[in-house]
């Protein structure tokens, strides 16, 4: 499971950050922020989590995630 901290002494895994994106439907700058520090790290995407990101870009493409700020 990939952590990245996003601030100070904050450590967010990407399955709750998409899990978040998933229930609500919306995505912020914040969250974009996020999976560009994700890409960054040394530590590679798990085949579930890679999963997850692929279903939130599929579902930015169809429209059913709106971006927000």
């Amino acid at each position: 499971m990939m952590i990245v901290n996003v601030a100070p002494f904050t450590a967010v895994s990407i399955g709750q950050v998409i899990k978040r994106i998933l229930g609500t439907g919306k995505i912020t700058h914040d969250d974009e922020v996020f999976f560009q520090k994700a890409m960054r790290s040394e530590t590679s995407l798990n085949n579930e989590e890679m999963e997850q990101v692929t279903k939130v870009y599929r579902r930015l493409q169809m429209g059913l995630i709106k971006v927000v700020d």
